[in-house]
Parts: C-alpha cells; sequence; structure tokens
C-alpha cells in the first residue's frame, strides 16, 4: 500500500510539472533497470485519432485499461489482438484517470540501451476491445503517444559511451575493476594488467577477431589506461580498429568484447562478452 501511494505521490508531483500525456519515472532512465510509464487519460483529447477512451472512462472509471505499443519494438511477449489485449498488458489505475506499467525496458521490449533511447517509447491505451464501445462515437482508445527516454549516467562495471554511436564515432569503454564480484582473478588489478578482447560483428554469421586472444597482452592498442579509483579506460573508432580486417563492402553492426588480464582464464564456457551495438543512420 505504501509502495502504491509512493508511486502515486511522484506520479502527480510529475504531472503538476509536465502535464504530459504519457512519461516514465525515473529521468534519466537505465534501460535495464525497473522503470515506470505512465499514461494520464486527463490529458487527452477524444476524436483527434478516432480516439474516445477518454469519455468512455469518465462514464466508466474503474474500467480495465491496457498499454498497446510499438516502439522501440513490440513488446517481447506480444500485444495480444486488438479486440482481445494480452492479459500482461493491463495497467496498474494508480489515481482517476492515472495508469502506470513498470517493467525493465530492454527486457520488456527485447531490444537493447541505444535502441530504447534512439526510438523512445511510442504506445496509447485502449480498452481490452479497442474497437468502438456502444453508446460511444469512437475507438475504445487514446491518441498515439510518445515518450522520449533520456539515459541514465553509468555506474556499473562496464560502461559505454556514449548511448548511441555509429561505427565512425569515438566510443569510450570504462571498466571499474572495484565492481568485478564474479570472477576473484580479476580483482586488485594492477595500473598495467587491465586488457580487452575485441570481436567485430557483421551479421549473425560474420565476425572477425581483433587479435587472437594468446596475443592480447602483449598488443599495447588493447591495454586499457588506468585513470584512478580502479577504473580503467579505452577510447576507440570501430570503424577505424577494423578498417584493414574487414571484407570489401563490409561494415560493423555490433563490437563484442571481454575484459583480459594476464595469467587469467575464465572458466569453461562461452566467454562473457559484452556488447555494443552500432547504429546505421545512413
Amino acid at each position: 500500500m505504501n509502495k502504491i501511494l509512493l508511486i502515486l505521490f511522484v506520479a502527480i508531483g510529475s504531472l503538476s510539472l509536465t502535464a504530459q500525456k504519457a512519461y516514465v519515472l525515473p529521468s534519466p532512465t537505465d534501460a535495464n533497470s525497473e522503470m515506470t510509464l505512465f499514461i494520464d487519460m486527463n490529458q487527452s483529447e477524444d476524436g483527434l485519432q478516432n480516439n474516445g477512451l477518454s469519455g468512455i472512462l469518465d462514464a466508466f472509471p474503474d474500467t480495465s485499461v491496457y498499454l498497446w505499443t510499438w516502439d522501440p519494438a513490440g513488446p517481447a511477449a506480444g500485444n495480444g489482438d486488438w479486440d482481445n489485449s494480452a492479459d500482461h498488458q493491463v495497467l496498474t489505475k494508480v489515481g482517476p484517470k492515472l495508469y502506470s506499467m513498470t517493467f525493465v525496458p530492454t527486457q520488456y521490449y527485447g531490444v537493447d540501451g541505444p535502441q530504447l533511447f534512439a526510438r523512445g517509447i511510442s504506445c496509447l491505451a485502449k480498452l481490452k476491445n479497442g474497437y468502438p464501445a456502444e453508446g460511444f462515437p469512437f475507438e475504445a482508445k487514446s491518441e498515439d503517444m510518445h515518450v522520449d527516454i533520456t539515459p541514465e549516467l553509468c555506474n556499473g562495471r562496464i560502461c559505454v559511451f556514449p548511448e548511441l554511436r555509429e561505427p565512425d564515432d569515438y566510443i569510450s569503454l570504462t571498466y571499474n575493476n572495484a565492481k568485478e564480484l564474479q570472477y576473484e582473478g580479476l580483482q586488485n588489478m594492477g595500473e598495467e594488467d587491465c586488457f580487452v578482447y575485441f570481436l567485430g560483428k557483421v551479421d549473425d554469421f560474420t565476425s572477425y577477431e581483433y587479435a587472437p586472444l594468446e596475443m592480447i597482452t602483449s598488443t599495447p592498442e588493447l591495454q586499457l589506461k588506468s585513470i584512478g579509483d580502479e577504473k580503467f579506460r579505452m577510447t576507440v573508432i570501430p570503424e577505424d580498429m577494423f578498417t584493414a580486417i574487414l571484407g570489401e563492402g563490409e561494415s560493423l553492426s555490433e563490437i563484442w568484447f571481454y575484459i583480459v588480464r594476464d595469467g587469467f582464464t575464465y572458466p569453461p564456457g562461452p566467454p562473457p562478452f559484452e556488447i555494443i551495438s552500432l547504429l546505421d543512420c545512413e
């Protein structure tokens, strides 16, 4: 109950400042942590796009309302059908004509952070059956709504900046060794100990090593520089790194990488790759 009241208090506070039809909290947003999407039907205007949900809710305020969304992608578990929304898409009523849903955006949409931040969230609210309700002239839905998502500055084990990047952008990779909890052999690194393995991905079937694993710690350009406080950093232009390796007409779609230390071997199984997605904005 206290959690619901807190959400309501924060939401109403945000509403008074922004008067937006749809918004998210917290903002800035961590793509891999829980966020709450709010839809405020008090700000909706019926008839803009054959939408009539606001008037229906005035007449039937306790009617269940559902989320229908298509950007940054359709939800991984689906929206359902227009005349029969999926049960997992039901919104929580947190105030008069104010609704919310809490989820981890990368999991809910099945996308990575760059796609979320590049496209934002497009959505609408609707009844389970979105077709016109008896006695009302328009469809049982809101107008289309859009929320731009502002990325939160990273404070995790691995941080990549900027959040949105193209293959010819400068990309800064920061590794916080103080947050290395899983692999004891990587802890307490000295200033010269931190290296990185890079794999350039063209597509699902084509990829290129920048250097073989056994050569990583003897390749100076793959060493991360100590910047103090147990942090290490490298800045690269992916396109420049792989230009001599890529085949004719090929371009990078992702960079896969993991941290390397001389004398340390990861446990058997696939290495713990991190993925840097690259946008193609041509």
